[in-house]
C-alpha cells in the first residue's frame, strides 16, 4: 500500500499542467501577501501625525492596549470622543489606528455629525454576542489580515483540487489504463484505495499549506498580540454573523479546521464525479461547475433552505463565518447547527466515495 500511495501521489503532482498550476498558485498567493506588508500600513494620529511601516503597527498597538480589556460603552464612547476632538474624524475612520477604525465602522452610520452617546443596550444591539460572552478589545489587525488572505486563496485552492483530483479515475478509462489496473492483483482493493487515500492528501496539504504560509508571512511581521481579542470586534467584521463570540485564536483554529473538511468533501465529491466520467474533460467539467454554483448563488436568493444547503458546500467551508453563521435548521422543536451538518456530510461523502469510487471503478465492465 504505502509504495502504491508514492506511486499515485506522484502521479497527481508531476503532471505538468499541475505543476504549473501549484506554482501560478503559490506566485499569487505571495504577491497578495507582499502587497500586506506591513511596509506598506500607514497610520494617522489624532493629533495630525503619520506613522509608516512598524512604527504605524507599534502605535496602533499602543492604543489597543489603552482599550485592552472588555469592551463596554464607556470605551467606545471615549474612543469615538477622541476622534471627534481630533477634528477630522471622518479620516481616521480609515486612515486611523485599527481600534478606531473597528468602532466606527461599527457605530458611525451616516454621518460624525450625527453621532451621540452610547448606552450598554446601544452595544448590546451591536454585537448581540455579547450577551453571552462579552467582548475583548485588543489589536487584532495580524490575525484577520492573515485569515482574509486564507480564506481568499482557500476558494482558489478549490479549483486546483479540482483539476487534480478530477482525472484521477476518469483518465484512467480514456487512457484504455483501467483494463490493466482492474486486471492486476491489486487493481481492485489497493490500488483504488490508494488513488484515493492520495488524492485526499494532495488536498489536505494543499489546504495546510494555505494556511501556513499566510500565518507566517503576516505573524513575522504584525506578531501574534491580540490573540485573545474577539475577532467580530474588529474592523473586518470578519465572523460577525457567528453567533458565539469568538476569539481571534478560536476564529483561526476555525478556518483551519473548516479548510481540512472542505478540502476532503471537495475530494470525495470531485472522486465520485471521476469514478463516474468516462474522460478528464468531462470530470473536471462537471466538478468545476458543482464547485463554484454554490459561490455564486449562496445569499443571492432569498430563500433560507438553499441557503443552508450551498453554505454546507465546500466553499462555505473555505470561508468559515459562512456556514458558522448560517442560521440553524429547525426539525420540529430541534435545531441543529448547519456545522454540524457540514461535517456529518463529510463523513457520509467520506464513506460513500471510498466505498462508491471502489464499486463503480472497480466493477465496470472492462472492454
Amino acid at each position: 500500500m504505502g509504495q502504491l500511495f508514492r506511486f499515485e501521489f506522484g502521479k497527481l503532482i508531476h503532471k505538468k499542467l499541475i505543476l504549473a498550476a501549484v506554482a501560478a498558485y503559490t506566485l499569487v498567493m505571495i504577491i497578495l501577501l507582499l502587497n500586506q506588508r506591513i511596509d506598506y500600513l500607514e497610520v494617522k494620529t489624532a493629533d495630525g501625525t503619520t506613522y509608516h511601516g512598524r512604527k504605524a503597527a507599534a502605535y496602533e498597538k499602543t492604543i489597543a492596549d489603552k482599550y485592552r480589556g472588555e469592551l463596554n460603552a464607556d470605551k467606545v464612547n471615549d474612543i469615538l470622543k477622541a476622534a471627534i476632538d481630533s477634528g477630522s474624524p471622518e479620516e481616521l475612520s480609515y486612515k486611523g489606528d485599527w481600534v478606531t477604525k473597528s468602532i466606527s465602522s461599527m457605530f458611525v452610520w451616516e454621518s460624525w455629525d450625527k453621532v451621540k452617546p452610547l448606552t450598554e443596550e446601544d452595544i448590546e444591539s451591536a454585537y448581540p454576542q455579547i450577551k453571552e460572552q462579552p467582548f475583548q478589545i485588543g489589536y487584532t489587525r495580524g490575525w484577520e489580515t492573515a485569515m482574509l488572505c486564507m480564506e481568499s486563496m482557500l476558494l482558489i485552492a478549490g479549483f486546483l483540487i479540482v483539476i487534480t483530483v478530477a482525472p484521477v479515475f476518469s483518465e484512467e478509462y480514456s487512457s484504455g489504463m483501467d483494463a490493466l489496473l482492474l486486471t492486476s492483483k491489486k487493481g481492485k482493493s489497493t490500488c483504488i484505495r490508494a488513488k484515493i487515500t492520495a488524492s485526499v492528501c494532495f488536498s489536505v496539504l494543499l489546504a495546510l499549506f494555505t494556511i501556513a504560509l499566510p500565518a507566517g508571512a503576516i505573524f513575522i511581521q504584525y506578531g501574534v498580540k491580540g490573540w485573545d481579542a474577539t475577532v467580530q470586534a474588529a474592523a473586518h467584521g470578519l465572523f460577525w454573523t457567528v453567533p458565539r463570540t469568538l476569539s481571534c485564536l478560536q476564529a483561526m483554529i476555525l478556518v483551519i479546521i473548516f479548510a481540512v473538511i472542505g478540502a476532503v468533501l471537495l475530494t470525495c465529491i470531485t472522486l465520485l464525479i471521476s469514478a463516474l466520467s468516462k474522460n478528464a474533460f468531462t470530470a473536471v467539467l462537471v466538478a468545476l461547475l458543482l464547485y463554484i454554483v454554490p459561490i455564486i448563488l449562496i445569499d443571492k436568493l432569498d430563500i433560507l433552505p438553499l441557503n443552508q444547503f450551498l453554505s454546507i458546500m465546500p466553499s462555505g467551508d473555505f470561508n468559515a463565518a459562512l456556514v458558522l453563521g448560517m442560521e440553524d435548521m429547525r426539525l420540529g422543536g430541534l435545531r441543529i447547527p448547519m456545522s454540524y451538518l457540514n461535517i456529518f456530510l463529510t463523513i457520509v461523502m467520506g464513506l460513500t466515495a471510498w466505498k462508491g469510487c471502489r464499486n463503480i471503478f472497480g466493477g465496470h465492465q472492462v472492454t
